[in-house]
């Protein structure tokens, strides 16, 4: 079940060291209508999640204080993990994905039309 922000769309946090790639991705997403929140390292987006529970979580792997693999774990003990896209340049893209929980990844450089049809998935599939 999808979480609503404030404003009753669904709210997606985007984490993701590359200030420009936040950047895009937010502003893709808040034109289809959804509330964004993005956080450049991995502490900052479990303090994100732990603020506000996301519907749906963006998540880079290679990130500054805490990776995308501890951020994950650090939900899961706390009990509250959204459904997971991977954005990734990493080769091994499928692999980690799987050991990582997530529902579907996107290859960096993205299509657009490819991460908002995988963003809908997550939020309709719920994973």
């Amino acid at each position: 079940m999808t979480q609503p922000s404030t404003n009753g769309a669904p709210l997606i946090l985007v984490v993701d060291d590359d200030p420009h790639i936040c950047q895009v991705i937010q502003w893709l997403l808040e034109d289809e209508g959804m509330s964004v929140v993005t956080a450049a390292d991995g502490k900052e987006g479990l303090d994100r999640a732990t603020e506000r529970p996301p519907s749906l979580l963006i998540l880079d792997l290679t990130l500054p204080t805490l990776d995308g693999f501890q951020l994950v774990e650090a939900l899961r003990e706390m009990g509250n993990v959204p459904p997971i896209l991977m954005i990734t340049a990493d080769g091994s893209a499928p692999e980690k994905a799987a050991r990582l929980g997530a529902y579907a990844y996107c290859r960096k450089p993205f299509e657009t039309s490819d991460l908002l049809q995988a963003v809908h998935q997550g939020l309709v599939g719920g994973g």
